[in-house]
């Protein structure tokens, strides 16, 4: 819900540090056009057909690999459109499977749609990656996945794949780097048997317990009850009141378990998918076959890190990388399906009983039970981690304590795997996901391939989630989008420790949204995203950030919240350069969005004159306590926040003043001066001079002042803030209008 001009004032820098990058499908150059070069003279094309790329294993219905498949044995669909191969080409590797293909260059090709589809070329041996990752286990299950993967590790010589371990907790942590020596793999692996076991402990037996409880109690209740009011007695009504008490504490513990078992999900679905996104973004670049093992003993996706979840599948489609789970929890006594059944049978009888006894639990919804099924549901393995494989074109292992029968089938996968290409008819990078879908002429045949993609033209070297894939598509577009009104700015702090600090500041006014309204139940909804990429003079992608923004509630609250505004606010650290910063607003509802292009310098930290940060028209401030303020911002002066206007027009009726803000830097001790020029239309209206005060130990003065505009008349303005020492100058200009 968002209340009456509700700021969302987002302050911690969210940014994730990927170790490198790609794009989401080969493309080929255009040859009528020149090649510009990169870092290093790396070649960069111009994309003018894409190919998309898509590795597929094939099975039959034993499991067993088929490898004598042909061009003519594949079909490949677009969102239900057959289109035609590219090119067909086999990766085979050997290593203990017999296939007796020839072995010639085959380099990929894309011909045009409808020519005939080429004769298979085997690809030549390349080394692939895989990488090992352990979620979240307890020491048993830890145990037995580091024994598993240790068994497909030999103890000494050089290993086909670069193998690299990661360990998750709260974050992902490299515990091994990629290495092709076996024994430097295993030292690796020997590493994650030392690790603490799960912060994160499952409470669900505790609470099918207290529910089996409560069916015993019930039943004894009634009789009790039918007993006593045959023969009122103190017994009785103390045997009564006793059951009722047993009662009321059963459901209170019950209820604070399915609450902070939830809670804690929460927290583990972001942890793990966050981890994952992050390792499966960094294999990006990397050619050849990507895979990444995944041990845990079941990933739960509650509805708030759904859509991180599904940001780990597209990013993992978009890189070609093959995600193989591993339940680590081995052959279970009993399956989590069954534990399902137990607290769901135990909640219907439950349910029943206090129907017959007028008792309610606290809380009293049959909502929030069948909510708690659902989220059982969603731990179950083969739902997160079934998923996670299956769309990734890999497989689930399960029900199994011989984990290494799956290592071998996986080395198989990564030994031996049909590439297939083709061009998409829709060459639209719309953003929308676009499903394929192989298939193989061979009766009984079992294809493991990549779901499909989002057509995203993206260079970025961070994964794009899955809620920013329509707004950058948007970005990409001629002309930008412009469907409402949006404010958005960055502005330079070159702070001594920080010099390239570059907040990033997007506002819009959530009335420009569009609200679906529910009225059969009274409520109201909203969704807007904000996403923010930067560019560097080449046009790479140097840093993108966004937020997704859920507005809902009841429909007697839908007046206050279009009156209200949200306010995007990073604050990244970039390197010294001239910078583009593209913001844009996505209106999910109705699938309108609004962009901003502007621009940013970051100076180089070795200027030895004195500096000035951007100069900041400030809206309002506001007070935080001392506990709240965060020492990072640049936007506090004192106990005072301030929030930045972004070309709001003054009004001389309203806003008799103005007040501004800005930050000077220097060395302590040394004698700067400043001048503070008011222009129009290029003319300077009054020059002053600027006092200002010393230095602070960290050679940072910050100014918050004030200039009269009631006597001005309307029109644009610009602000100038200029600061010099004997070392040279630096000035700052910030834009303003007064309307009529």
């Amino acid at each position: 819900m968002v209340t009456p001009r509700l700021i969302h004032w987002t302050l911690a820098a969210t940014a994730s540090t990927l170790l490198t990058a790609g794009v989401w499908a080969q493309t080929r150059p255009n040859p009528n056009a020149p090649a510009p070069t990169g870092e290093a003279g790396s070649p960069r094309f111009e994309t003018t057909s894409t190919a998309i790329v898509v590795d597929v294993v094939v099975r039959d219905r034993k499991g067993a690999l088929l490898t004598d498949l042909t061009a003519d044995d594949f079909e490949i669909y677009e969102d239900r459109l057959k289109h035609a191969l590219g090119s067909f080409s086999v990766a085979n590797r050997g290593a203990g499977i017999a296939v007796s293909a020839k072995k010639r260059d085959g380099a990929v090709r894309l011909d045009t749609p409808g020519a005939p589809a080429p004769e298979a070329a085997p690809a030549p041996e390349a080394s692939g990656v895989m990488a090992l990752v352990f979620d979240r286990l307890t020491s048993d299950n830890r145990s037995l996945a580091q024994r598993a993967a240790l068994a497909g590790i030999p103890m000494s010589g050089q290993l086909q794949d670069e193998t690299a371990v990661f360990a998750i907790d709260l974050q992902v942590n490299l515990v091994q780097p990629f290495s092709r020596d076996a024994a430097t793999v295993r030292e690796g692996l020997q590493k994650v048997g030392g690790l603490s076991a799960s912060q994160f402990q499952p409470r669900d037996r505790r609470i099918v317990e207290l529910q089996e409880r409560r069916l015993e109690l019930g039943p004894e209740l009634v009789s009790t009850v039918v007993a006593t009011r045959g023969a009122p007695s103190n017994a009785g009504t103390q045997a009564i009141g006793s059951i009722e008490v047993e009662l009321a504490q059963n459901r209170m513990e019950s209820r604070m378990l399915e609450i902070f078992d939830n809670l804690e999900r929460e927290r583990q679905g972001f942890s793990t998918t966050n981890a994952l996104l992050s390792v499966v973004a960094s294999l990006q670049e990397i050619p050849g076959r990507k895979t990444i093992v995944f041990f845990s003993e079941g990933l739960a996706v509650p509805p708030g890190a759904l859509a991180a979840f599904r940001s780990v599948v597209d990013t993992a489609n978009r890189a070609n990388v093959t995600i193989y789970t591993v339940d680590a929890s081995g052959l279970r006594a009993e399956s989590t399906i069954a534990e399902v059944r137990r607290e769901m049978t135990a909640t219907g009888t439950d349910r029943i009983v206090q129907n017959e006894t007028g008792a309610l639990p606290v809380g009293g919804a049959m909502l929030r039970v069948m909510e708690r099924n659902e989220d059982m549901l969603r731990q179950d393995p083969h739902t997160g981690l079934g998923d996670l494989a299956r769309d990734t074109g890999g497989f689930l292992v399960r029900d199994t304590n011989n984990l290494q029968s799956a290592f071998t089938r996986i080395d198989e996968d990564m030994r031996f795997h049909y590439v297939l290409t083709y061009a998409p008819m829709n060459q639209q990078f719309d953003g929308q996901f676009r499903e394929i879908d192989v298939k193989v002429r061979r009766p009984g045949a079992r294809v493991f391939a990549r779901r499909g993609y989002f057509a995203v033209r993206s260079l970025s070297p961070m994964p794009i989630l899955g809620y920013e894939s329509v707004p950058l598509a948007a970005l990409d577009r001629t002309p930008l989008p412009n469907a409402f009104p949006i404010r958005a700015g960055a502005l330079s702090f070159p702070e001594v420790t920080r010099p390239g600090l570059t907040p990033l500041v997007v506002g819009v006014q959530t009335d420009a949204l569009t609200y679906h309204v529910d009225q059969a139940e009274g409520t109201y909804s909203a969704e807007a995203v904000v996403v923010v990429r930067v560019r560097d003079t080449r046009g790479r992608t140097t840093y993108k950030t966004s937020q997704q923004y859920l507005l809902s509630g009841r429909l007697g609250e839908l007046d206050a919240a279009k009156s209200g505004e949200i306010l995007f606010y990073r604050q990244p650290e970039l390197l010294p350069g001239v910078y583009s910063v593209e913001a844009m607003v996505f209106d999910a509802k109705s699938q309108r969005s609004s962009a901003r292009i502007s621009t940013v310098t970051v100076p180089s930290p070795e200027s030895r004159h004195a500096r000035v940060s951007s100069v900041v028209i400030v809206r309002r401030a506001e007070t935080v306590k001392p506990g709240d303020r965060d020492a990072q911002n640049p936007l506090y002066v004192g106990d005072l926040l301030l929030y930045p206007d972004l070309g709001v027009p003054l009004r001389r009726s309203d806003d008799r003043e103005l007040a501004f803000f800005f930050t000077a830097y220097g060395a302590p001790g040394t004698n700067t001066t400043g001048r503070l020029e008011l222009l129009s239309q290029g003319r300077v209206v009054s020059s002053t001079p600027l006092a200002l005060d010393r230095f602070d130990g960290d050679g940072r003065v910050p100014q918050l002042q004030r200039i009269p505009i009631d006597a001005l008349p309307q029109g644009v303005y610009q602000l100038r803030v200029s600061i010099a020492d004997r070392h040279g100058a630096d000035s700052k200009t910030a834009t303003f209008r007064i309307a009529g």
